[in-house]
C-alpha cells in the first residue's frame, strides 16, 4: 500500500458467453498441459477449461499512473506448481507461491502489478497457466479477477464527477473503557453527500485470514469481491465504526486506511492516505495470544471417511483463559453425512458450511472447558466420495485472552 491518497477504478471479471468468455463449468478453472491427455478425466467439464478470461475496460491508459491485476484464487490440487497469467500474450507474471507446491492446501488474493502497456483499452485476454508438479492433476481455481486502473490526479473522469478537489484521511480514537477504536472519515463537509460507504482496513499482527503467510499485514480478502475480514463498513455520515481489538495481540505501530466509494459511481473507489503509529488500548490484567498448529499434515483434508487432524500446544491451561477464539479458514466441498466434522479435544465445534466448495473464514467461540494444557487436538471428517472439506493454510489457530 502506497501511504500517498488516490482513485481507483475496478473492472471485475464477468463469467458468461455474453461476455466474450466460454464457459464449460460454473468456476473459472486452470489446467496444466497434462490434462488434456489423462483418460481419467480428459473430458470432464474441468478439464476442457482453457485458463484465459477476458476482461473488457475503458481508459485512457496514458492517464493512468498504475495498472494492477488483483485475484481470488483457490490454491489446487495440492502439489501443483508455477501458477503464472500472461497479459494480451505480452508478459508472464508469477502468482505468488503460497505452500500449494509443497502440497498444501491454501487459497490466497495476490495484487500482482502490471505495465501499462500489457493492457489494451478495450478486451483484455488474461491467459492463466500452471504446472503439474508432483500432484495427480495440475489445477487450481480462479474464483474472481478484477483489473484495477490507478487514476492518475486531475483525470478528466475524478473532474468531470465533481472530485476534483477530493481529500480524505481517517481519524482514529482510542476508547480505552471498551478496548475499541473509534475511527472517523475526514474530508470536506461539501463532500461527504458525494460518498455513499467507506470500508476501513487495518496494518496489524493478527491470524492470517488471507493465507499470505503473514501474520504482520493489511486484513482483508475479498468473496466474490466483497471485502471479507475488515474493521468494518460505514453507511452514514461522518461513517464512523469502532474497532473492537479486544481479541488481538497488543501491540503500536498499527496502521488504516479507508476505501471510499461514490454515489452513481459504482466502480471509482478513493483510497485514503494512511493513518499510522496506532496502538492497542491498554487491557488492564488481560494479556492476548494467538497459538498456532506446527504439525498441519499435507494436504490437511478429509473425504470417504478417512479422518485427518493437527494439534495446538499451549503452556497455560483454561483456569488462565478468560476468552477463546478459535480462527480457521476452509475450502468447504461437503460433509457428507458426518453430523460433527470438526472436533476440539473430542468435543463438536461449528465449522462446516453447507458444502457449497467456497472458502469459509470462520472464526468461532469456544468454551475454555474445551481446552487443555499440552496438546489439543482438532480432528477432521468427512464422508463425501469427492471433495470434501480441506482446511487451508495457516491451518487453525487460538486467539486466547489470558489472565496477566
Amino acid at each position: 500500500m502506497t501511504t500517498e491518497s488516490h482513485f481507483i477504478r475496478t473492472y471485475w471479471y464477468e463469467k458468461g458467453i455474453e461476455h466474450g468468455n466460454p464457459k464449460y463449468n460454473n468456476r473459472f478453472r486452470v489446467n496444466a498441459p497434462e490434462t488434456s491427455l489423462n483418460p481419467s478425466f480428459m473430458y470432464r467439464s474441468e478439464a476442457r477449461e482453457n485458463g484465459m478470461m477476458l476482461i473488457p475496460i475503458e481508459e485512457d491508459l496514458a492517464m493512468l499512473d498504475e495498472a494492477i491485476l488483483y485475484l481470488e484464487t483457490w490454491g489446487g490440487h495440492p502439489g501443483t506448481t508455477n501458477k503464472r497469467v500472461t497479459i494480451n500474450g505480452r508478459i508472464t507474471y508469477m502468482l505468488p507461491e503460497v505452500g500449494t507446491a509443497n502440497n498444501n492446501c491454501t487459497h490466497s488474493y495476490p495484487f500482482i502489478p502490471l505495465k501499462i502497456t500489457d493492457l489494451v483499452n478495450g478486451h483484455n485476454a488474461i491467459q492463466f497457466s500452471c504446472d503439474k508438479g508432483n500432484t495427480f492433476w495440475g489445477h487450481f481455481i480462479v474464483d474472481n479477477a478484477c483489473l484495477i486502473s490507478v487514476l492518475k490526479d486531475h483525470h478528466p473522469d475524478i473532474e468531470n464527477a465533481g472530485l476534483g478537489d477530493f481529500k480524505a484521511s481517517v481519524l482514529a480514537n482510542p476508547l480505552s473503557e471498551n478496548k475499541n477504536i473509534h475511527l472517523t472519515l475526514s474530508c470536506q463537509h461539501e463532500n461527504l453527500d458525494k460518498v455513499s460507504y467507506v470500508d476501513y482496513i487495518g496494518y496489524y499482527n493478527s491470524y492470517d485470514e488471507n493465507g499470505n503467510g503473514k501474520n504482520l499485514d493489511w486484513h482483508f480478502f475479498t468473496k466474490e469481491g466483497k471485502p471479507m475480514a475488515i474493521m468494518g463498513t460505514a453507511y452514514k455520515p461522518p461513517f464512523g465504526i469502532s474497532w473492537d481489538t479486544s481479541m488481538i495481540p497488543e501491540q503500536n505501530d498499527m496502521k488504516v486506511i479507508a476505501l471510499i466509494h461514490f454515489k452513481d459511481l459504482p466502480n471509482m473507489v478513493y483510497i485514503s492516505s494512511i493513518t499510522q503509529g496506532l496502538s492497542t488500548p491498554e487491557k488492564g490484567k488481560s494479556l492476548v495470544k494467538l497459538y498456532s498448529s506446527e504439525d498441519l499434515p499435507k494436504p490437511f483434508w478429509s473425504r470417504a471417511n478417512k479422518k485427518s487432524k493437527c494439534t495446538i500446544q499451549l503452556d497455560i491451561g483454561p483456569e488462565k483463559i478468560q476468552k477463546a477464539e478459535l480462527h480457521i479458514v476452509i475450502w468447504d466441498g461437503g460433509r457428507g453425512n458426518v453430523e460433527n466434522p470438526f472436533t476440539l479435544n473430542g468435543h463438536p465445534i461449528s465449522i462446516a458450511g453447507n458444502g457449497k466448495h467456497d472458502v469459509m473464514y470462520v472464526k468461532t467461540e469456544i468454551p475454555k472447558a474445551f481446552i487443555s494444557k499440552g496438546s489439543n487436538e482438532i480432528e477432521l471428517l468427512s464422508d463425501t466420495e469427492h471433495h470434501g472439506i480441506e482446511v487451508l493454510l495457516p491451518g487453525p489457530a487460538f486467539m486466547l485472552s489470558l489472565t496477566k
